[in-house]
């Protein structure tokens, strides 16, 4: 009983979610943000869009069937959460830059030849606003520039969740604004890549949470 009840679960909560995602994505009032930097990342190729954990929910409905691959763990949640995302037409690749290393790095840098790709650099554990380096490596692997996204929704329920995760209320406004673009040198200082991308994040969350 225990199995079936894992197994309906498994089947029916990503349709829930998705469920969930178009009923209130379709309410919500989108503004874009500096989009030119978003078209100069793209000027070449694909690129690595970066955004808080707690801010990705508005991001599944205003760039579904865009050729994203999200990275998503190997856990039984993520499990869940893949079989969403790719119901919302993206396409995933299972494993984590922080806990694979450079292994998921390596198999990121040849996914971003085909895809955009979307990585929450403080996902998918934590600590909140803590930007690993895995978005940084593939960066520097595959010479592709890293684009900052922040979020911000007029009206939002904030979770006690380790991230403080950010579900927008129906009929919100939504902000999302793009940070400059960066393309990260072989030979970069990574911790002080980390620290401008941090700082920079940060920024543009607060100009987008401006109503």
């Amino acid at each position: 009983m225990r199995s079936l009840t894992k197994n309906l679960g498994i089947f029916i909560v990503p349709f829930l979610i998705v469920f969930l995602v178009r009923v209130i994505g379709v309410t919500m009032r989108y503004s874009f943000k500096n989009s030119c930097s978003l078209a100069q990342a793209r000027l070449d190729g694909n690129c690595i869009f970066v955004f808080w954990h707690q801010k990705f929910f508005p991001l599944l409905y205003s760039h579904r069937n865009s050729r994203i691959n999200i990275m998503v763990s190997q856990h039984r949640d993520g499990e869940l959460i893949a079989r969403a995302l790719k119901l919302l037409g993206f396409t995933v690749t299972r494993g984590s830059t922080t806990r694979g290393g450079m292994k998921a790095c390596l198999v990121m840098r040849k996914v971003v030849k085909q895809y955009d790709l979307a990585i929450t650099p403080d996902g998918p554990k934590g600590p909140r606003y803590h930007f690993s380096g895995g978005p940084i490596t593939i960066a520097k692997l595959s010479k592709r520039p890293i684009l900052s996204v922040g979020i911000g929704a007029s009206r939002a329920k904030y979770f006690s969740s380790w991230d403080h995760f950010m579900l927008p209320i129906p009929m919100s406004r939504i902000n999302i604004v793009f940070g400059k673009v960066h393309y990260i040198k072989k030979d970069a200082n990574e911790e002080m890549i980390r620290q401008i991308l941090t700082r920079e994040l940060n920024e543009i969350n607060r100009v987008a949470e401006v109503f």
